[in-house]
């Protein structure tokens, strides 16, 4: 790759001659003209940020992202994407209007994070997107129905629910795997992300 470089002024040619060329002169600035506009605030204010529907207009403190960051990408469609990037790295879409490429919104995250984890970007002004993220635990589970499973063990009872309702299908082992290090009594909550992968969360009780 070639490496360029602006073209030398006939003063900045006898400045170098005369061995000049790296004074720095501290000379004021000009003021700026009256009348000018005031620097643009920035584009979002990180404690009161909004990122979309799952996470509503509330402190950012308060929805506890492990990371805040913003990134400029007009190619990316319409206004609020939530996505999930698995252990693998693969990426799966949860809402987004259009086909766009968020791997700009990915990358940006990964830079403070690791995978897995769940994300939700909104557009803010032409091409500046605030995205917050937060690390998830991931689990593969052979579940071919439902998209939220809970299983609940306390004092040697087992409640097994399916899309919140009671269910006598066979528990899935991986649940009982993720719940019994945190003791005999559990709670083990799934929500499907896609395929046999899930979002779980666990519990003690």
């Amino acid at each position: 790759m070639g490496i360029f470089r602006k073209k030398e002024t006939y003063n900045e040619q006898m400045l170098r001659e005369a061995g000049l060329d790296r004074v720095v002169f501290n000379t004021p600035q000009p003021a700026s003209p009256e009348g000018d506009p005031p620097e643009a605030p920035p584009p979002y204010d990180l404690d009161d940020i909004h990122l979309g529907p799952i996470a509503g207009r509330v402190k950012s403190g308060q929805l506890d992202w492990d990371c805040v960051v913003s990134v400029r990408d007009p190619a990316i469609p319409g206004d609020h994407v939530d996505f999930t990037v698995l252990p693998s790295g693969d990426l799966i879409i949860v809402e987004e209007k259009g086909d766009g490429d968020l791997t700009p919104l990915a990358d940006a995250i990964e830079e403070k994070i690791d995978p897995p984890y769940r994300a939700s970007a909104s557009r803010h002004g032409v091409d500046l997107w605030a995205v917050g993220a937060k690390q998830i635990e991931v689990a593969e589970i052979p579940f071919p129905v439902a998209d939220a499973l809970e299983l609940s063990v306390n004092d040697g009872e087992t409640e097994f629910r399916a899309d919140g309702d009671v269910s006598q299908a066979a528990v899935p082992a991986e649940l009982r795997r993720l719940g019994e290090p945190v003791g005999s009594n559990f709670c083990v909550e799934a929500s499907r992300i896609d395929g046999d992968y899930w979002e779980v969360k666990v519990s003690p009780l």
